[in-house]
């Protein structure tokens, strides 16, 4: 029976060491995480930028143009039309053939534009 006792005492040796130790650790990775936290973050900087950064870019919203379709009231995106508007004269008119359906290229030519202007073509 003596033996029992002793794995008891071992098992609750262990359970209690094990207890300690991982309060321990709990400690040094708050603490860890916590320098790491004041390092890494200043609020103060983000404080004054918040307050000195203006809300969006380009226009104030007071300053918006509104889309010049009659009876349209929405902020105007392009061309001063708003989305929907825009969208659909551009829509209508790559339908009718008046806007161009590939890109205008720049820059240097292709083999196959240069063959077809008369270039050459390397064998």
């Amino acid at each position: 029976m003596a033996r029992g006792r002793s794995e008891t005492s071992i098992d609750h040796w262990v359970e209690t060491l094990g207890q300690q130790i991982g309060i321990h650790l709990g400690k040094v990775i708050a603490e860890h995480l916590q320098r790491t936290l004041e390092k890494s973050v200043d609020l103060g900087a983000v404080a004054r930028g918040m307050s000195t950064r203006p809300a969006r870019r380009g226009r104030p919203s007071s300053e918006q143009a509104s889309c010049s379709e009659p009876g349209c009231g929405h902020l105007a995106l392009a061309k001063g039309l708003c989305r929907s508007h825009y969208y659909r004269a551009r829509y209508q008119s790559r339908k009718s053939g008046t806007r161009r359906a590939a890109p205008v290229r720049r820059g240097r030519r292709s083999d196959k534009a240069g063959a077809a202007a008369g270039g050459s073509t390397p064998a």
